[in-house]
C-alpha cells in the first residue's frame, strides 16, 4: 500500500490525542511499578502524549526547579525557564509534558521512557544544568528527574502524576502522517521535555 499523507484529518488526530486514556500510569504498571502490565497498551505504532495530570501544586512546590540550562550554539549555555504561563498552570487542565511518535509499539516506547525497573534514573543533583540521560529514549524520565532533581522516588512521583494519551497510526503508510502529527502537536501543546536548542 502506498504512503499517504491524509492532512484532512491532522486536526481530528490532535483532537483525539488530546483526549487523555490513562489518568495515571499506576494504572497500567505491574503492582510492584517495575514495569507495564502486558497488553496494557498498544502494541503498535503511533503518536502519544505524556501528561502532568497530578496535583499542579507540585510543580509550584520547592521540590520543582523550572529552570534548566541547554547546551546551545558553540555550546553556550541557554537556560529556560518553566514559568506558569509557559506550562499553562492557570488552566487547571492537565499539561503536556512530551509528544513523541513510534512506528512499531506505542507500549515499548512508553516502556522505554518510564524505565520502570529504576526508582530514580539520574544521580540526585543540585543546580539546573540539563543532566546527562543514560538513553536517547528515556525524554519523559529525564524531563521529570530534572525538574524534581532532588527527589529520590521519581518512579512513584510519574506513576502517581502522569497520564498518558495516544493515536493509533500504525504501519508505514503512516510514516508521514506519524511526523507531521507529532510536530503538529509540539507546535501546539509546547511540552517541554520537547524542546531542542538549534546548534
Amino acid at each position: 500500500m502506498p504512503a499517504t499523507v491524509h492532512a484532512g484529518t491532522q486536526g481530528r488526530w490532535h483532537e483525539q490525542l488530546c483526549r487523555i486514556l490513562v489518568e495515571r500510569l499506576r494504572t497500567v504498571v505491574r503492582a510492584d511499578g517495575a514495569a507495564l502490565k502486558s497488553s496494557a497498551l498498544p502494541s503498535h505504532g503511533g503518536v502519544y502524549c505524556f501528561w502532568w495530570t497530578g496535583d499542579l501544586q507540585l510543580l509550584g512546590g520547592a521540590e520543582c526547579v523550572r529552570k534548566v540550562e541547554l547546551a546551545g550554539p558553540a555550546g553556550r549555555p541557554v537556560l529556560l525557564e518553566l514559568d506558569d504561563e509557559w506550562l499553562g498552570i492557570s488552566t487547571g487542565l492537565p499539561l503536556p509534558l512530551y509528544v513523541g511518535k513510534t512506528a512499531d509499539s506505542i507500549s515499548k516506547r512508553v516502556g522505554q521512557h518510564l524505565r520502570l525497573r529504576c526508582i530514580r534514573m539520574l544521580p540526585v543533583f543540585e543546580g539546573h544544568q540539563k543532566q546527562p540521560r543514560p538513553t536517547t529514549s528515556c525524554q519523559l524520565r529525564a524531563g521529570v528527574e530534572q525538574l524534581f532533581s532532588r527527589t529520590k522516588d521519581t518512579r512513584s512521583l510519574i506513576l502517581d502524576n502522569v497520564g498518558l494519551s495516544w493515536v493509533e497510526l500504525d504501519g508505514d503508510q503512516h510514516a508521514a502522517n506519524r511526523f507531521y502529527l507529532e510536530d503538529l502537536a509540539v507546535g501546539l501543546m509546547r511540552p517541554p521535555f520537547n524542546v531542542d536548542i538549534e546548534r
